[in-house]
């Protein structure tokens, strides 16, 4: 079996949605409370890694990390939008981790926004039985970016409600869910979040910012989106990998 990591790595130069000060005011932060020698302590700060004032040493590294649900590839719970719903301990993993359809949507340009009619016309079939994968390549060409924001591929709503027609359990995404509401004056009409209800609302997880997905090419595999065990929160970061069969 061969597995291929479809997550970007999580560090302190991840760039958040921007003008919302819940990422504004609480950056991802790594730091390192302790270390097992000097040796290992100067390695970890030539790395770039946080460490407190009086770090202990000689007996293990140990660190913190202080970091957002819902920043770099992640998984939203139904809760994160709706009143009532599975939290992301809830969310069943068979709902998660199953089989997966990759959808190419690779000529997407930056900007644009992902339409039923494009997911369509690439004559890829899915149903329940699959994950549908929708991969335009945006984080693997922008991520760590201002780009990756300014100029944002994003998610019309004509595509959640092919996805609830099609009764699919979750849809993964390497692009935004949303229209790129900082780059507008407010939110569109209806108010934020009409994917994120749409697709939630219907207890259609929703796996955001994969990368690598190019690397499956045409094998078969089962996509595995795992997130920690939060009880009774709205999301988390999540491992997302590939198993090609």
């Amino acid at each position: 079996m061969k597995i291929i990591d479809l997550s970007v790595p999580i560090n302190d130069r991840m760039i958040g949605i921007p003008d919302l000060p819940e990422y504004e005011d609480n950056p991802t932060r790594c730091i390192v409370q302790s270390a097992v020698s000097e040796k290992q302590l100067e390695r970890i700060k030539s790395q770039g890694l946080d460490v407190v004032d009086d770090p202990e040493i000689g007996i293990s590294m140990v660190s913190r990390l202080e970091i957002l649900g819902h920043i770099g590839t992640h998984v939203d719970a139904p809760i994160h939008f709706m009143e009532d719903g599975w939290s992301i301990d809830q969310v069943p993993l068979e709902n998660i981790i199953k089989k997966g359809r990759i959808i190419p949507l690779t000529d997407t340009e930056p900007n644009a926004m992902v339409t039923a009619d494009m997911v369509l016309a690439t004559g890829v079939d899915f149903d329940a039985g699959v994950i549908p994968v929708l991969h335009t390549g945006w984080t693997d060409r922008a991520w760590g970016t201002q780009r990756f924001w300014d100029d944002m591929i994003c998610l019309d709503t004509s595509v959640s409600e092919l996805m609830i027609e099609r009764g699919v359990s979750a849809v993964a995404i390497d692009f935004f869910p949303e229209a790129a509401f900082w780059n507008m004056d407010g939110f569109p009409p209806g108010g934020p979040g009409p994917n994120h209800k749409l697709l939630l609302g219907n207890e259609i997880i929703i796996i955001q910012m994969l990368t690598n997905i190019g690397a499956i090419g045409d094998k078969d595999f089962t996509l595995a989106a795992v997130p920690l065990r939060l009880e009774n929160l709205d999301g988390s970061p999540a491992r997302v990998f590939a198993m090609l069969d």
